[in-house]
């Protein structure tokens, strides 16, 4: 039969066992550190990247500034210079 836990009672682990248990516990703790680690950098980074999407999207619509303006009229005027010069070239 067995014998009732009192204070003679004793329990017998072996040293090798032991290291084991307390090295696996270890390396869960570790593991899921770094787990967690990398799950809040991917949800920081999908935050970061959903404000500049709602940014872009925000900004999509708004009034192109004049200078973008000048820009492109600068390249529509120097494609027709150089359109101009080609067709004077060849005559």
């Amino acid at each position: 039969m067995l014998k009732a836990i009192s204070d003679s009672s004793s329990l017998n682990i072996s040293l090798p066992m032991l290291i084991q248990a307390i090295g696996f516990i270890g390396a869960m703790v570790y593991g899921y550190g770094q787990l967690n680690a990398r799950l809040q950098f991917v949800e920081n980074k999908t935050e970061m990247n959903n404000k500049a999407i709602k940014e872009i999207k925000s900004l999509q619509d708004a009034p192109i500034p004049s200078d973008v303006r000048q820009d492109e009229k600068l390249r529509v005027m120097e494609k027709e210079i150089e359109r101009i010069r080609d067709a004077k070239g060849n005559k």
